[in-house]
């Protein structure tokens, strides 16, 4: 678990969560639909320092990755044919799925904050995220991600940090 505070006057504790957690925040999320998998879900809560109540601020799902992702393929050195390649991703990367935060606590910085802690704590080399939002909204950008700038143009944008090198420099692909 991780505290951190903003000008609000209690804290916040990022924790896991559960599929649960998730629903219960999905309607304030621009994509209709679940996530494909669910690898870990993440929570932010608020803790209100007058009552101790907790309320459920943001949550991160992080999925196994998709086989297919014209972005990783571009910049991670994978090789050997498919079977391979299942074998590096599903051992190797995971993927955040969603970021949703609850309007009440949005402008606070929150998805930032846990999009950079996730980054540093997962247990897999790579964590990469596939945006339709990305080309507009520089969330994953501020919170040290690389991006990779797809081909076609009507494809979305893709994210990418590595734990070992942590960098976030731009590719153009």
């Amino acid at each position: 678990m991780r505290q951190f505070r903003t000008i609000l006057p209690g804290h916040f504790e990022i924790e896991r969560g559960s599929a649960q957690d998730y629903a219960r925040l999905s309607r304030f999320h621009y994509a209709p639909t679940r996530p494909a998998s669910f690898a870990r879900v993440w929570k932010c809560v608020y803790v209100n320092p007058a009552t101790h109540e907790r309320m459920l601020a943001s949550v991160i799902v992080m999925s196994w990755p998709a086989r297919a992702a014209a972005g990783r393929r571009s910049v991670l050195p994978i090789s050997g044919g498919p079977g391979n390649e299942l074998r590096f991703i599903n051992r190797h990367v995971r993927s955040i799925s969603r970021v949703i935060v609850h309007p009440q606590f949005r402008s606070l910085g929150l998805s930032i904050r846990m999009i950079r802690w996730l980054c540093k704590c997962c247990n897999t080399r790579y964590v990469e995220s596939v945006a339709r939002m990305g080309k507009i909204h520089p969330l994953f950008d501020r919170a040290g991600m690389m991006r990779v700038i797809p081909k076609d143009q009507k494809s979305p944008a893709y994210f990418l940090f590595d734990r070992r090198s942590q960098t976030s420099t731009r590719r153009d692909k």
